[in-house]
């Protein structure tokens, strides 16, 4: 796609620009239980957001672990189901290391409903072999942390799940979308007015070099999720669901440091025994910069919150700042396959660009005392 200068955002537009979502919380959350999707009867304002959460999950340290964490001990949100996907890893490991996860925080009543285990397009290379991810693989899952959960995935397909949800509850439920997009562009093409009925669509993906911190972290142009299946997240940016988006723009301004980790593993859980088994190979045996985090550099990103700052963000709207820009992805097989590409209105080629709010500055020191007062919280009696 051709990027037109002249339709970009300047750094001194941008204040003018923001649009801040605000509003209030609650504390009360309902349990899903055996995949029922509870009627919305006597809802009121109160009420916790219904959420479907769609995610490439592998425990942590990867980042969809410590947002699970993160979203199940918040009463804000009340959490459908999970639907999984590949990405970060095969979806069979992305649906085992969800029930392992649930299970060890005390929340198995959560369904969990296998999705996609391939891209709609994008077939594996053998440059694909060479970078993160495992999404084109088809081996076993590796055993969880203390084994494979008890409780077993859905029977039901996690398309199937988003749509029947969905349309049993017209314009009242968010998707949370941590990985690629495949499962929920499948639900839009299967299913008539699905797109009209979705409440909201919070995406952790994208990098726009429209705004500070720009640049993929897998190409030069792509970020991650949205490379792995650019199809459907073109899809999704077409379909007119209203959507939140959490790019490497904003993420690259959080880090998890040893200051944090040392927070979380003083207070004993089981979630946080899981973190400290995990993690502690990164942290007790510290490199020079003892506060520096573990994970990859990607300009100026190390042991950024990629996944559990679109969590705090749907939590809690103030805690970052956004911009509206026509969103678009490249789908053509070149140099910038998966990049997703940002101005202030629609260009040649991209007609069908979509008007999304775009993040792009959080308050990292109120965001990271919302992560640890949570992560730290104790299971449910």
């Amino acid at each position: 796609m051709k990027r037109l200068s002249n339709f970009l955002i300047s750094a001194s537009s941008l204040a003018a620009l923001m649009a801040v979502f605000v509003f209030g919380m609650n504390h009360s959350i309902h349990a899903a239980t055996n995949g029922a999707i509870p009627s919305l009867q006597n809802t009121t304002a109160s009420a916790p957001q219904r959420v479907i959460f769609d995610t490439d999950f592998v425990v942590p340290p990867q980042d969809d672990g410590m947002a699970l964490i993160f979203a199940v001990k918040s009463p804000e949100l009340q959490i459908l189901g999970i639907t999984t996907v590949a990405g970060n890893d095969t979806m069979q490991r992305a649906t085992s290391d969800a029930l392992r996860t649930l299970e060890i925080c005390g929340r198995s009543d959560i369904p969990v409903y296998r999705g996609a285990n391939r891209p709609l397009v994008h077939e594996k290379s053998l440059w694909d072999t060479t970078v993160h991810g495992r999404w084109w693989s088809d081996e076993a899952p590796p055993t969880p942390p203390g084994g494979f959960a008890k409780k077993q995935a859905e029977s039901e397909s996690a398309v199937d799940f988003m749509i029947r949800a969905v349309n049993a509850n017209p314009g009242e439920i968010t998707i949370i979308a941590l990985g690629p997009l495949t499962n929920v562009a499948t639900a839009i093409r299967q299913e008539p007015g699905f797109s009209q009925k979705v409440k909201k669509l919070a995406i952790m993906g994208g990098a726009f070099d429209v705004l500070s911190d720009g640049g993929g972290n897998v190409t030069p142009n792509a970020e991650f999720n949205i490379w792995v299946d650019p199809e459907a997240a073109q899809v999704v940016m077409h379909s007119g669901i209203p959507i939140v988006l959490t790019p490497l723009n904003v993420t690259r301004k959080t880090h998890f440091s040893k200051e944090y980790y040392d927070q979380i593993v003083a207070v004993d859980t089981p979630a946080t025994r899981m973190i400290k088994e995990r993690m502690s190979r990164f942290y007790e045996n510290p490199p020079p910069n003892a506060n520096q985090a573990p994970g990859p550099t990607t300009r100026g990103g190390r042991g950024a919150m990629h996944d559990q700052l679109t969590i705090g963000s749907i939590i809690d709207p103030t805690l970052v700042k956004t911009v509206d820009l026509y969103v678009d992805v490249d789908i053509n097989h070149g140099p910038d396959y998966g990049a997703t590409i940002g101005a202030l209105k629609p260009w040649e080629f991209a007609e069908d660009a979509a008007k999304v709010s775009v993040q792009y500055d959080v308050d990292f020191d109120r965001f990271i005392r919302l992560f640890v007062e949570r992560v730290t919280k104790p299971n449910p009696k």
